[in-house]
């Protein structure tokens, strides 16, 4: 007797609530355990909401100009955030109290780049030319750990290898890479041309970057092999690997492009059709193939590495455009924000656990 085909579940996003912020949502991030959304704005506002009510868990107040960039703590449910007024400031989920204030060279000194060591022991936090590491300890509070020498050109990018690896940073001229107590850097990964975004593979094999020249280079991080994919249609704003380092996801303009890294040549970019706007921002899902992507279109799209169209487009703003996209740690739920101020939550359908 023929058996019928296992049908595919359908993916759908189930709105949970919305919020208004007073301007642009510069980014919005889940706590390590989900139960904390935290959202900045261009306004210097911060809030959090709890995960799922939806209820406002906090107001931090405190931020006096445009609030750029925020980044949680990967084991304990506290908040780091930067802006335009050079300071780094922590703060407590549920409450929003300000535990400690991280001076970064005061007004007119951007915090752009925020970024926790995969042990929570470490914040690195980038504002010009300047990177500063913080020891962060849970009683006796915050202090001035490293810094390292002056960068040529604005710090573009931070990320952490994983397993205490150390830091990498960006700017023109290629990435390097930094550990505690040392004022040279450990590895060097030089490229000609101005990099927008780094990112690591899980297994810390790989280190790739988005350029400004509309490619993508690849670089092997034990050996001086490197690859070079050229031929997007203009600069390459966003890389990143999915949760098994298996592909490796591009965005220029409107264009994603996806690699595999099973056997990687330098060849075989896959293009997903889906876009009419910019892409803003990737997040992979954290345990599965899943890739959700926010667009100047106002398009919330989800992806699976194999299909190059999208397993589910969503319209989630139609007049001001998303400005970013963040999966919670399980991947049960999304989160927008958008070029007006909106913040959303949804519940993710159909993926299964």
């Amino acid at each position: 007797m023929p058996r019928l085909a296992k049908r595919k579940p359908t993916v759908a996003l189930r709105p949970v609530g919305y919020a208004r912020l007073d301007d642009y949502v510069h980014r919005v991030g889940f706590s390590a355990d989900g139960s904390t959304l935290a959202a900045c704005a261009a306004s210097g506002q911060v809030a959090m909401w709890d995960v799922p009510s939806f209820k406002q868990a906090g107001q931090c107040v405190g931020h006096r100009q445009s609030a750029l960039t925020l980044a949680w703590h990967p084991k304990r449910n506290e908040l780091a955030t930067g802006g335009q007024e050079g300071a780094v400031r922590l703060w407590q989920a549920g409450t929003g109290e300000e535990r400690a204030h991280l001076e970064m060279g005061g007004e007119g000194t951007w915090v752009e780049h925020l970024a926790w060591s995969p042990d929570g022991a470490t914040l690195a936090a980038s504002a010009g030319k300047m990177l500063r590491l913080w020891a962060n300890e849970s009683d006796a509070g915050s202090r001035l750990a490293g810094e390292v020498p002056a960068h040529k050109t604005t710090i573009s990018a931070l990320t952490w290898m994983p397993r205490g690896g150390g830091v990498l940073s960006a700017c023109y001229g290629g990435a390097w890479l930094w550990k505690l107590g040392s004022d040279k850097p450990v590895r060097s990964f030089p490229y000609d041309g101005a990099l927008l975004s780094i990112a690591v593979s899980p297994s810390g094999e790989y280190l790739a970057s988005g350029n400004l020249d509309g490619s993508v280079h690849l670089f092997r991080t034990d050996s001086e092999k490197n690859w070079d994919m050229s031929g997007y249609p203009m600069k390459v704003s966003v890389v990143l690997f999915d949760h098994d380092g298996l592909n490796l996801f591009t965005a220029s303009g409107p264009a994603l492009v996806g690699w595999s890294m099973k056997k990687f040549e330098g060849t075989g970019g896959r293009m997903f059709k889906g876009h009419l706007g910019w892409i803003r921002e990737i997040a992979c899902h954290p345990h599965q193939s899943v890739l959700a992507t926010a667009g100047e279109d106002g398009l919330l799209c989800l992806w699976e590495p194999q299909t190059t169209k999208p397993m589910l487009s969503q319209e989630i703003n139609k007049s001001g455009g998303l400005s970013c996209v963040a999966w919670s740690a399980k991947g049960a739920w999304l989160a927008t924000g958008t070029n007006d101020g909106t913040v959303s939550l949804f519940a993710v359908e159909g993926l299964g656990d």
